[in-house]
């Protein structure tokens, strides 16, 4: 507010009685005028932002919220998919296995036969072996 008193400025003396201080309190109310709008108008669009902001603020919460739901559902989605996959797979594996078994089997099967038909002639053999010397050491 401009004091009522005389004032001098710049080697300028301002009067209370002088014309060009009215002009200096017309500019100071239209300034106050225009500040005063300008703040309310400031605090008009502070609070559009602040309820723009506001349901960002909720749709961002909510979508954090949605990620930590299915960030906890993954590991047991994929334990189920891991295990359906596996009860999928269990009887190709076991058809492999079993006829992998299979095959060694005959074959362990046919080693031992091989071995079970030499083993009548080995023996034959060792009892000829015997008998031989037997012979010998009784003669």
């Amino acid at each position: 507010m401009l004091n009522a008193h005389p004032q001098t400025r710049a080697g300028i003396r301002i009067g209370t009685d002088d014309p060009v201080m009215a002009v200096l309190l017309m500019q100071q109310r239209m300034f106050n005028e225009a500040f005063s709008e300008h703040a309310a108008r400031q605090t008009e669009i502070s609070g559009a932002f602040y309820e723009r902001i506001s349901t960002h603020e909720q749709n961002i919460t909510d979508a954090a919220a949605k990620l930590e739901k299915y960030r906890e559902q993954l590991p047991a989605e994929l334990a189920q998919h891991a295990g359906s996959r596996a009860q999928e797979a269990e009887p190709r594996i076991d058809a492999a296995v079993s006829a992998r078994i299979a095959k060694d089997t005959a074959e362990a099967n046919e080693a031992f036969l091989g071995r079970l038909k030499k083993l009548p002639a080995i023996a034959f053999a060792a009892v000829l072996v015997l008998m031989m010397l037997f012979v010998l050491l009784v003669t």
